[in-house]
């Protein structure tokens, strides 16, 4: 049957824009989501304790036995007056997810309680601000690195972490016994020093690395912007006195953001992992 050309010509075009706009609405675990979904990775919610998490996986013949874990930044934790915290913490910029997909290994990428829409009951602000690396989360998120391991039948992990997610792998590596390595870029490694420069309220409810009295068998290496103005070397030097076999890597034109995804590959290949 024929259909009549409108005489409304106007309401496809509110029609286009209106589509256009939900689009643009589209939230930012939406869109790591899609991102995911077009680079093959699989997708799985997957229960820790207390916590729900998002984990995408990635299967490679290459280093059987070894399973990489790739964790993300804090993302945004405050809205954008910096009084009030973020209604959604999820990162805009996916880094560690980037890296995920640019390294050939078999890999998992966990995310964080309460991100990327997995805002349960057990799910407040603290838990992206003040509490953004305690207790709870780090069990949850090392109960769901352990069951995926299991599963995965690997024998060596190597934990990866951007920012605030290098902070959790530290104390995340602490807790499980399979580590072979744990490599992080731009890290929080010690949040009360980090707090003190930038003259922030002290993450009070959170866990911090430089005072950990657990021991570090396994190797770690950590890369810093030489222009990282978000976490300054001088706010890790504790850290690096209480584990003094934690090799410390400066890239001199690296800042917190740029360009860690561009020299993946080449600091891998130093690692020699």
């Amino acid at each position: 049957m024929h259909r009549p050309r409108s005489s409304r010509p106007w309401l496809s075009i509110i029609i286009i824009v209106a589509s256009l706009a939900l689009a643009g609405c589209a939230s930012n675990g939406v869109r790591i989501d899609e991102y995911a979904q077009s680079a093959g990775l699989q997708k799985r919610i997957v229960p820790g304790a207390p916590y729900s998490h998002v984990v995408y996986e990635k299967r490679s013949a290459s280093r059987p036995g070894r399973l990489f874990v790739f964790l993300e930044g804090d993302g945004t934790p405050w809205g954008s007056s910096g009084m009030h915290p973020a209604t959604d913490p999820t990162t805009r910029n996916p880094l560690a997810l980037r890296l995920m997909i640019a390294t050939d290994a078999s890999s998992i990428y966990v995310a964080r309680p309460c991100y990327q829409s997995q805002a349960g009951a057990l799910c407040s602000a603290d838990r992206w601000t003040g509490g953004r690396y305690a207790d709870d989360v780090v069990a949850s998120m090392v109960s769901v690195i352990d069951a995926e391991a299991k599963r995965l039948q690997a024998r060596q992990l190597v934990i990866v972490g951007y920012s605030g997610g290098g902070t959790l792998a530290v104390l995340i590596a602490e807790r499980l016994h399979n580590i072979d390595a744990v490599v992080t870029l731009g890290a929080n490694l010690d949040i009360d020093a980090w707090a003190e420069h930038h003259h922030y309220l002290p993450l009070s409810q959170s866990l911090n690395p430089a005072s950990s009295a657990l021991a570090h068998p396994w190797k770690e290496f950590h890369f810093i912007g030489g222009k990282d103005a978000v976490v300054p070397a001088v706010t890790a030097d504790l850290y690096f006195k209480r584990y003094p076999q934690a090799q410390r890597f400066v890239v001199d034109d690296a800042d917190h953001v740029c360009c860690w995804e561009s020299d993946w590959q080449s600091l891998l290949e130093r690692l020699q992992l």
